[in-house]
């Protein structure tokens, strides 16, 4: 179960699940709320597609709770035609959906978390809050596991939904070193060797921070003379245009390049010599292990969950800066281009980390058992 199939995170690596299950022991089918988004075309050819709005018009009287108790009808009715044994919902509003769908049916549920519970909860659930927040913790509880894809989001699903230790197991996402490796030999001539070309990929939007390394780069082009800096933001979203106008206002359009939403951004993160990720939280940043994946030195926010766990506290991995502190960036991208050989050289190892802990068959291989278990 998904939203939509835009290009987010949850949605790749839903996507990876639906193309890699054992087709000898599971036959995968895919319920959205929209059928739209980027990622629509890649669904596999063998699963099939429920969409909750197809053939239905927004209601002209809608008293809150309506439409998520007629999603919850659909979703039952496509549960029992399609004679499913086991339902994997993720994000919390499937997990709502599906958690009111289930009652009284004696099938099994996965439900999973991708960020951390209490921010995601702020900024998704304002709206009655205090009655989503009890609604959530029963639908959470109700699942037979909850899978959190950090041990970060795992302690906050604990402590925010009061869930039982037990119920809750990390499943980190899955990444197909062998498809990214391909994916990163795509013809790219973007960059000038006179720059030093720096890469973020992420949703435009608040949570993302990318309005504090737009301040870091400020300071380093127009404070500290570092001329040669160039940020290319790789993604779409709500804070485009502000993003746009203080690079505006602060005169760094030289320095400031906004390439949209790429169905491959990979090319940008191989070629460039510097990954930043300035999330203000985060649940497990995809963006950066990929960037760990193409051998690209990284600098990454020590948000909430997912990058501490991904670098380590030692920094052999890559830097870790603290959350909204666009100084402390740009003092780490400065030592960066200082010294750039030495940072280099921590790719090796940082590759060698995601191919060992983050590989697709065996994380891929944790969550068929995991599914087995319940089902049997």
């Amino acid at each position: 179960m998904l939203g939509s199939l835009g290009a987010g995170g949850a949605e790749h690596q839903v996507l990876r699940i639906l193309k890699h299950l054992n087709r000898e022991r599971f036959a995968p089918m895919l319920y959205v709320v929209n059928r739209e988004g980027e990622l629509l075309d890649q669904i596999p050819m063998d699963v099939a597609v429920f969409a909750f709005w197809d053939g239905r018009n927004y209601p002209r009287l809608n008293f809150p709770g309506r439409i998520l108790l007629s999603q919850a009808r659909d979703l039952a009715r496509v549960i029992d035609r399609e004679e499913i044994d086991l339902v994997y919902d993720r994000a919390s509003q499937m997990t709502l959906t599906a958690s009111l769908a289930m009652k009284r049916k004696a099938i099994p549920r996965v439900s999973v978390a991708v960020g951390d519970p209490s921010r995601d909860f702020a900024l998704l659930h304002s709206r009655f809050a205090f009655a989503k927040r009890r609604l959530l913790r029963r639908a959470y509880q109700s699942a037979d596991r909850v899978v959190a894809v950090s041990e970060g989001v795992r302690g906050g699903l604990i402590d925010f939904f009061a869930l039982h230790p037990s119920q809750v197991v990390t499943c980190p996402n899955l990444f197909d070193i062998d498809q990214l490796d391909e994916a990163t030999k795509e013809a790219f001539d973007k960059y000038r060797d006179d720059r030093f070309e720096i890469v973020s990929v992420g949703r435009l939007s608040q949570e993302k921070g990318h309005l504090h390394l737009l301040q870091a780069v400020k300071r380093l082009v127009h404070t500290e003379r570092l001329t040669q800096v160039r940020l290319w933001l790789v993604g779409n979203g709500p804070m485009e245009q502000a993003l746009r106008g203080f690079a505006k206002e602060h005169e760094l359009e030289e320095h400031v390049c906004f390439a949209g939403f790429q169905a491959n951004p990979l090319p940008f993160v191989k070629h460039a010599q510097l990954f930043c990720l300035p999330s203000l939280y985060e649940g497990m940043p995809n963006a950066l292990i990929e960037a760990m994946v193409c051998g690209t030195p990284v600098i990454a926010s020590d948000c909430p969950s997912g990058p501490r766990e991904i670098l380590g506290a030692d920094g052999n991995l890559g830097g870790l800066v603290p959350v909204a502190d666009a100084d402390a960036l740009a003092d780490a991208i400065r030592d960066t281009i200082a010294d750039y050989p030495a940072r280099q050289a921590k790719t090796i190892a940082a590759r060698q980390h995601v191919i060992d802990n983050y590989s697709l068959l065996p994380g891929l291989r944790r969550l068929e058992t995991l599914f087995d278990e319940l089902i049997h």
